[in-house]
């Protein structure tokens, strides 16, 4: 599906103009509905201004006395330089909305070079009419810098075939695994891409993402190591996420609420007031990898129900529009399921955009399971191959190393866009 030179041309300045109306949208939302604290933003300013009052970037050597773990690295420290050049989060808001933006563009431009330009705009009116678009950049969130670098630097290994702009492609993967450790999906994901449709020079182009990926995390890890003695170049909460799902017991579910240190669970650790997160680490790992020697098919049986929760809803930045944002432990919208017709009448505003949401994401699983068959009934393999492996093995990845939150996928959500914007661009096709 190759559009000619000149109409590449025409749909990437249509392109353009969407991400900047989609940008004066999102920052009129952040003008009218202000920041919403939530617990992890919560999280992250509390490390920032700890970092800021002893004059260092985050980690210092008494987080690591004080934390069970090391959080999103990155992330805290924009939050951080924020504080310290304007003593506000606000201008980090403002910058969040740009790189959502961002994402937008970089989405669209994808399903430009992959599928044609009716497919392109489709993806952007999707994603810019998305509810829960909308809302997630009033919010201090990690997955916004996270997942705009990884759709950026995918947007690069599709788009290019020279070795330098791979390695800027690597280098903005590593940037966003500082912000979140997910950028391993987007990494793993273009080396097959590569192997399989670039075989004359796939070598070459690997060898140049992964120098691209590597050389900033050697940078990051050594200046943390000069700093405090210990080579940190992302979070490393794996293994305090990981033992609470290696127990007889563990419910598959969330696991809501739970305190950091939960008596009668492997996570419990007795006198670690006395340790570091560096210890808490290694127990932890040690008995989460003891309890999977012996338990491999319980821990297996978990997936298709972590799938389920991942996958069940997709409204958590909607609690941007509740009209009481004070608590940030009470910013979260539920939704009647089972009594809609009887409690309608008593749905706030937030509630009824969060429905609204929910449908509009119902229907958007939909397109882009048709928009893949349509691909594939048009042997559109190649093309087709990216995102579908994004959003595939991404999932099973993700679920496969910890439990499922439903915003756990949001690094996925810009290739659902992509499958269910080539739904649409076929459909059209097929009624001319």
């Amino acid at each position: 599906m190759q559009d000619s030179r000149h109409q590449l041309k025409r749909y990437n300045s249509l392109l353009l103009i969407l991400a900047a109306a989609y940008l004066v949208w999102l920052l009129a939302v952040l003008l009218l509905f202000h920041y919403t604290p939530t617990n992890d933003g919560v999280g992250y300013l509390e490390y920032a201004l700890q970092c800021l009052s002893e004059g260092a970037p985050y980690p210092t050597p008494s987080i690591f006395r004080q934390t069970p773990f090391i959080w999103n690295v990155g992330f805290i420290n924009l939050v951080e330089l924020s504080l310290w050049l304007t003593g506000s989060i606000y201008p980090l808001l403002v910058l969040l909305c740009l790189m959502k933006a961002m994402t937008a563009l970089f989405t669209a431009r994808t399903a430009l070079r992959l599928f044609g330009g009716k497919a392109a705009v489709a993806v952007m009116l999707l994603f810019v009419a998305y509810p829960n678009n909308w809302g997630q950049s009033t919010m201090l969130s990690s997955e916004i810098p996270s997942t705009c670098l990884a759709v950026v630097a995918v947007y690069i290994a599709v788009s290019r075939q020279s070795s330098r702009w791979l390695i800027l492609s690597g280098a903005l993967l590593a940037l966003a695994n500082w912000c979140r450790p997910t950028a391993a999906i987007f990494l793993g994901s273009l080396i097959v891409f590569l192997l399989l449709f670039r075989r004359k020079k796939s070598l070459a182009h690997i060898g140049s993402l992964l120098a691209g990926y590597i050389v900033p995390i050697l940078f990051i890890g050594s200046l943390c190591y000069l700093r405090t003695g210990h080579f940190i170049y992302q979070a490393r909460n794996y293994w305090f996420s990981m033992v609470d799902e290696c127990y007889d017991g563990a419910a598959v579910a969330p696991h809501w609420g739970q305190p950091i240190w939960p008596e009668g669970t492997p996570r419990y650790i007795e006198h670690h007031e006395d340790m570091d997160c560096f210890a808490f680490d290694k127990i932890w790992k040690e008995r989460s990898l003891a309890w999977l020697k012996d338990h491999k098919a319980d821990y297996l049986k978990k997936i298709p129900g972590r799938l389920f929760y991942m996958y069940q809803s997709d409204y958590d930045a909607m609690p941007a529009f509740l009209s009481d944002k004070s608590k940030s432990e009470d910013n979260y919208i539920t939704l009647p399921y089972r009594s809609l017709l009887t409690e309608a009448a008593h749905l706030s505003f937030a509630q009824w955009l969060s429905l609204v949401c929910w449908v509009f994401y119902l229907a958007l699983l939909v397109l882009a399971l048709l928009g893949t068959v349509a691909m594939l009934r048009q042997r559109q393999y190649e093309a087709l191959f990216l995102p579908l492996f994004i959003v595939v093995g991404g999932s099973l990845a993700l679920v496969l190393v910890m439990h499922g939150e439903t915003r756990f996928k949001d690094p996925l959500m810009p290739y659902i866009f992509v499958l269910a914007g080539c739904c649409l661009a076929s459909y059209r096709r097929k009624t001319k």
